[in-house]
């Protein structure tokens, strides 16, 4: 039979020192009900007294919750970037939103770092007034991007380059601008349903379930991710074109003769075309695939390698006005670093991204799970535990990723780092790539199945069978949390009496005007305080970011002029916020370098943004 815990509440508290005084709870308590002569239930009692069934909730407050935060969310997540015609591959970009925001939302920090490292290059350019080989990949991809000496399609036209880099990028321009306000409508739109709810749970209108139901919207606050309306296959498409134009130019010798006469280079710099006119390696598309929003595991991109390959080798040092010498500044470019990771690197810097992801996740749950827990009945019960398992699971995927990544990356450090090195030695073991086949005869699926770990990577191993069925299992898990909160499906003596610890064990039947004389909003202020303070802080910084940026993808030459020189103005008046951290990442160079013996350089890798122009001689980056 179906309880009704208001009528069997009722009659418990008129009836406690009566025929149910054996029911009474007289064991110790925490929380707001720990001072108070409140009369409690035990589990026990509840079972007998109310019933083992659930107690659902009346369509209205269902409506209400769907209405406050279900729909919000769900017009968030129908504007996720999601590829056309590629079922399966939604559905597991869905489960890696949702089931690893931490993984997730730490690719998207880094996203957004590129695109605004790419619009501080622009900036300081000028005064205020299949498996491809890694490096030959790099270089070629390079080539592409930022060489404009370079003949295609036998031409003798050295702009036919330029034309169609700068076609293609107008398209992305056109295309990518289109979707940034509806997100920003559409996210200002959950934050007001965030503010209806917390004004429910905050006065003398709403009831214990509203609490609850706070609870579940500061959950999902860390759901949002970046998206872009513009066709992820018409963009591969284009950027294969024009890579596949400039490995044919380059396996030419006459044009690479052109070439190295008009740049003033040697052969030694292109003696990595070579492996470029084998069809095996190179043929077919370049890009086969998109990974942007996070939805590939172990790789943020290709801009990012590329950008920090031109940072160390000219920007860093060269700072303000780097284009200032444009010969110089393009063969740095164009050729690049002779030490480079290729385009699946491994870069220590996305520290910053996946310490910002954590404290972005764990703080909204963190609230949530703060919420629920010291609502009467305080302790861990079926709603806090959830919140808790749901962090737990999400923390150890990207705990399991980042680790993989760091033993099995592609590495072309020297012999004398010592990271480098173990994790080498470590791939060597873990890596499934180089086992000998078993010379014993087995049967035919064992024999498939030999064959299939044979040529299978230790990462394949993990994507497949632990990150993938992860991430499904806590998006389930997340589903069951928002369906079983909206329904009532937690309405149950054994969820509403907190058991899952010590401290719990019992029921409490008070009513909302009781929590609040017993300073239940202390708790409540604590978690609403956290969760909005951690989703401020990530709303300030996109918005940030998007206004720094947003020049970089103007049209109107004119207005991205004067969106840049407001985006200089406010970054020169507000740098000292980027000077205090900047000394600490040096001092940190420094010493690091002298405790390395000079191995590593005391120096920045990364441009910082000045508003001053330095006086660097090209002697001092190896030019003349």
């Amino acid at each position: 039979m179906r309880p009704d815990f208001a009528a069997c509440g009722a009659e418990f508290l008129n009836n406690s020192a009566g025929i149910y005084a054996k029911y009474v709870y007289n064991g110790s308590v925490r929380g707001i009900l720990s001072a108070s002569n409140a009369v409690l239930i035990t589990d026990e009692g509840c079972k007998q007294l109310c019933g083992t069934g659930i107690d659902y909730y009346p369509w209205t407050d269902a409506a209400n919750t769907i209405t406050t935060w279900l729909l919000p969310i769900l017009g968030l997540l129908v504007q996720a970037p999601y590829e056309s015609n590629k079922g399966w591959q939604t559905i597991l970009s869905l489960c890696r939103w949702a089931g690893s925001p931490i993984a997730a939302l730490s690719y998207i920090f880094w996203n957004i770092k590129v695109t605004g490292k790419c619009a501080m290059m622009l900036d300081m350019a000028y005064t205020p007034k299949y498996s491809l080989p890694p490096i030959e990949a790099e270089r070629l991809l390079r080539l592409a991007l930022f060489s404009n000496l370079l003949p295609l399609n036998g031409s003798e036209d050295s702009s036919i380059i330029v034309k169609r880099r700068t076609e293609l990028a107008q398209n992305f321009r056109e295309g990518r601008k289109k979707g940034v306000v509806p997100v920003f409508i559409s996210f200002l739109w959950f934050v007001f349903a965030l503010g209806l709810s917390i004004q429910l749970a905050f006065s003398q209108i709403g009831g214990n379930e509203t609490a609850h139901n706070l609870a579940l919207g500061l959950l999902i606050l860390a759901s949002t991710v970046d998206r872009n309306l513009v066709s992820a296959d018409a963009i591969r498409e284009r950027i294969n074109n024009l890579v596949e134009d400039v490995r044919q130019a380059l396996i030419n010798p006459e044009v690479i003769a052109m070439y190295m006469k008009a740049t003033r280079t040697t052969e030694e710099d292109f003696a990595w075309t070579k492996c470029l006119s084998d069809d095996n390696l190179f043929g077919g598309d370049f890009f086969i695939g998109f990974a942007g929003q996070g939805r590939t595991h172990w790789h943020y991109g290709v801009a990012h390698p590329i950008l920090a390959g031109i940072e160390t080798k000219f920007m860093a040092s060269y700072g303000r006005d780097w284009l200032r010498h444009p010969h110089a500044a393009r063969l740095a470019i164009v050729v690049g670093s002779r030490n480079v990771n290729g385009l699946k690197m491994f870069d220590p810097r996305m520290a910053w991204q996946l310490t910002s992801s954590i404290f972005t996740v764990c703080g909204t749950i963190g609230g949530a799970f703060i919420l629920s827990y010291f609502t009467p009945t305080v302790g861990l019960g079926c709603r806090s535990g959830g919140y808790l398992v749901f962090m737990v699971i999400a923390l150890g995927l990207i705990l399991i990723e980042i680790l993989v990544w760091w033993l099995t990356h592609e590495t072309t450090h020297t012999a004398d780092d010592l990271l480098a090195r173990v994790g080498t030695k470590l791939e060597r073991h873990l890596s499934r790539g180089g086992m000998p086949e078993k010379p014993k005869r087995v049967g035919g699926r064992t024999q498939r199945l030999l064959s299939w770990f044979g040529t299978t990577t230790f990462r394949d191993v993990v994507r497949r069978f632990v990150i993938r069925p992860g991430e499904m299992i806590n998006t389930g898990w997340l589903m069951y949390i928002i369906f079983a909160q909206t329904f009532g499906s937690y309405q149950t003596c054994d969820c509403m009496s907190s058991n899952w610890a010590k401290g719990g064990g019992f029921i409490d039947f008070q009513t909302y005007n009781y929590y609040v004389a017993h300073g239940v909003f202390v708790y409540w202020g604590g978690a609403n305080g956290l969760s909005m303070f951690v989703m401020s802080v990530g709303l300030a910084y996109i918005v940030y970011e998007y206004c720094t940026q947003s020049h970089f993808s103007t049209e109107h030459y004119g207005r991205a002029m004067t969106g840049l020189r407001h985006t200089r103005r406010f970054k020169k008046y507000t740098r000292l916020f980027r000077i205090i951290p900047q000394y600490f990442i040096k001092m940190g160079k420094i010493a690091w370098s002298k405790i390395s013996g000079g191995r590593t350089s005391p120096g920045r890798r990364s441009l910082v943004w000045t508003a001053e122009t330095q006086l660097y001689r090209l002697s001092n980056l190896g030019y003349r």
